[in-house]
């Protein structure tokens, strides 16, 4: 499969020029003492893992999962108290597989989502997305969703990674560069008094992928302002530093 993604992220990257220079300039601005030779490596590596993440996609049987026991233990300690769990990720790996998440740990599994412009594409993705029992939440109305229902235990993914606006959600210096973060996920936490858990993707190999969670906190309303969402972004950040090519560098995240 490695030789088959090298292939086709050349196709993606070099022959279509998949917003090549976006994603190159965004990788040379978070990584300024890099030398040329390795952004160019990394480049060349995330469009391997852009590849993969279309043909996992497209292809979900081929996807695989699996939780380290570490964080199945941190997960099953969190449900005993009752409190609804908020697991906190980005654009990192393969997001798309964390549909599997709920045959890992037989215990329901929500996540927000934006409808696709393309009502066909829209209609593929979220069949693909709830397979095995994934509950999609509108984004505009997840808020109202899930305070709703907190009484209710739950498990609910964000990927909170997005760039709210320069006038939006929280500044804060982000791989050597100032930009802001959304909030949104910390304030619904917090409202929820939720256990919240940073989760972060690693291959395994060419077919495999394995989540690892790290506590944030263990009640989102005993926590300081802003706190959630730094501790989010210092995990990622240090996520990213760990293996570049695994972010999602074609969007523009800084403005």
């Amino acid at each position: 499969m490695r030789q088959f993604y090298n292939a086709l992220g050349f196709v993606i990257g070099d022959l279509f020029r998949y917003r090549y220079r976006v994603s190159l300039q965004n990788l040379a601005r978070a990584f300024p003492s890099a030398s040329y030779a390795e952004i160019n490596q990394q480049h060349r590596l995330f469009y391997r893992n852009i590849a993969r993440v279309l043909t996992e996609s497209l292809c979900p049987r081929i996807q695989q999962l699996e939780m380290e026991s570490e964080s199945i233990d941190l997960l099953r300690t969190a449900q005993a108290t009752g409190k609804p769990i908020i697991l906190l990720t980005g654009h990192y790996g393969n997001w798309e597989v964390l549909n599997k998440l709920p045959l890992q740990l037989g215990t329901p599994i929500q996540a927000l989502y934006k409808p696709l412009k393309s009502k066909f594409w829209d209609r593929m993705f979220r069949k693909i997305r709830c397979t095995n029992g994934v509950r999609l939440l509108p984004a505009q109305q997840a808020s109202r969703i899930l305070i709703r229902e907190k009484e209710q235990q739950h498990i609910t993914i964000f990927i909170a990674d997005q760039f709210p606006g320069k006038n939006n959600g929280l500044a804060i210096d982000f791989l050597s560069q100032d930009t802001h973060m959304f909030t949104g996920a910390e304030q619904l936490a917090k409202r929820l008094d939720a256990a919240v858990f940073y989760l972060q993707l690693n291959p395994k190999d060419t077919r495999s992928w394995s989540v690892s969670l790290q506590a944030i906190c263990t009640q989102a309303s005993l926590t300081t302002d802003g706190q959630i969402t730094k501790s989010y972004t210092r995990k990622l950040e240090e996520s990213i530093r760990q293996n570049p090519s695994l972010w999602l560098w074609t969007h523009k995240r800084w403005k």
